[in-house]
Formats: structure tokens, sequence, C-alpha cells
């Protein structure tokens, strides 16, 4: 599992947030250490019915640190933190600590080519905003749960996993769907593409009265600079979403295994 492990590293750094987006473990005594960066502009946004309409812009600019290491045969603990700039026309800006992510992921079975996996996550707000769309908003502490699944060979896998957060304060709980495939295309270079999904469990309460639903896809290559590091560089887009920010900018990554 310790190629395999190489290949998927960089699943993480493809999503929002980096530490709950990949359904694989690190062997006993490994880990990884993965710092990423997602900067964002949304000058549109997705009305109640789904259309595309002209909003107030909303500069994003994310980093994350993310940490992994096996512990113990099929048990990885999980370690993550984030800063974050977000610049809103004529609004309110934030500037500071994003969520820190605590947690554990543990291999539930495996086969030859497959694995099933499942994964915990307390989620701890930072300078947290109360008001805007969900995906700027995080004031809340989250409980996060995960399941997931995947299949791999020597050159390609892909991997799908499902859960549900839940949510403190006046925001709702979240159901969440995310798939990554990824290919090696030769020794250095990993082609990764990444959809991260996430629907509201009804409305919230207070600015919040509304349910929401976005989607997002990640686009990346990573190169093998050194046995142990990669560079990672791509672009992400919402693709899809209801009283949502519509978010484009490109993504860069880092990471490194021992």
């Amino acid at each position: 599992m310790k190629s395999l492990s190489t290949i998927i590293l960089v699943a993480s750094c493809c999503a929002a947030s980096p530490a709950s987006a990949d359904t694989f473990v690190q062997e006993e005594g490994e880990g990884r250490i993965i710092l990423s960066g997602i900067l964002t502009d949304s000058s549109k946004g997705f009305d109640a019915t789904g259309d595309v309409i002209d909003i107030n812009d909303f500069d994003q600019d994310q980093f994350y640190i993310n940490g992994e290491y096996g512990v113990a045969d099929g048990l990885t603990l999980i370690l993550g933190t984030s800063y974050r700039d977000v610049d809103i026309e004529n609004g309110p800006d934030t500037t500071g600590l994003g969520y820190t992510e605590i947690g554990a992921r543990y291999r539930i079975a495996e086969g030859s080519n497959w694995l099933i996996s499942t994964q915990g996550l307390v989620r701890i707000p930072g300078e947290g905003r109360i008001e805007g769309p969900a995906q700027v908003t995080d004031d809340s502490t989250d409980i996060d749960g995960r399941i997931g699944a995947a299949y791999f060979d020597a050159t390609f896998f892909a991997s799908a996993e499902g859960g549900y957060r839940l949510r403190s304060g006046n925001l709702p709980n979240e159901f969440r769907v995310d798939l990554t495939v990824g290919a090696n295309v030769s020794e250095e270079l990993l082609l990764l593409i990444t959809s991260t999904n996430t629907i509201s469990d009804g409305a919230g309460e207070g600015p919040f009265d509304d349910d929401y639903r976005y989607g997002d896809v990640f686009v990346s290559a990573a190169y093998r600079v050194a046995p142990n590091v990669r560079v990672q560089a791509g672009y992400t887009a919402t693709v899809f979403g209801k009283n949502a920010l519509r978010q484009r900018g490109p993504l860069v990554g880092l990471w490194f295994t021992f």
C-alpha cells in the first residue's frame, strides 16, 4: 500500500478542506504533510432557483496545512488548520485563522485493488463569520462523519465518499458527497479531477433560513520534484448551486511524505 499512498496524496489538496477528502489510510509509522492554497473570486452567484446572478464581488483566499500519521495498522490520525482572507465588495471583510480539524480515518476492509474506510472529524472555528453565504461562514463547531470506497491499480484510482456534517449555531446540517479520479501519466506526473458537493439538510435559522447546495470541480496536475515531494497546480470552479457563490480560481499545493 505504500506506493498507492504516494499516488493518492495529492487528492486531498484538491478539496476545499484538505483534511476531509481522502479515502485512504497511512501505513503504520508513515505520514504526510500538505500545504495548499485556493484563491477564488465570486462576482456571480446562484439564486434560489439555481440561476446565475450578479452579486457583490467575493474574493476568498484560503491556505491550508494538513498532517496525517499512521499510528496503527489501518488507523490514521488527522490534524489540519487553515488561514483565510475574505474581501467582500461593500461588505465586512474577514482575515484570520480558519477551521482547525482533528480526527481519524480507519480502514474497514480492503482487497487487492479496493478499499473501504470511515472517517470522523471535529472542526473548530477560528476567526468566524456569522453572515453571508455558507461558503464563507464558519462560526459553527462541526462534527463530520464519512464513509468512503476506492478502486485502484498501478496507474489509476477512483474514490467516492459520502457523509453528514452536524453544525452548531444557525447553520443547517449538511450532506457531503465527494468523487475523485486520478491517473499517473508518467512516473513524475499525476493528473486529478475532484468533485465536492454540499447539500444543506433543510434550512437553518436567522440569516440562514434558506436551504442551499453547491458543487465544486477541481482539476489539477501534480509533479514529483523529489522522491518524497510533489508540487501541484490547478483550477477550481463552482459548477452548480442554489443560494450559493459561484467561485472560480487557481489552486496550488506542496506535499511531503515521510
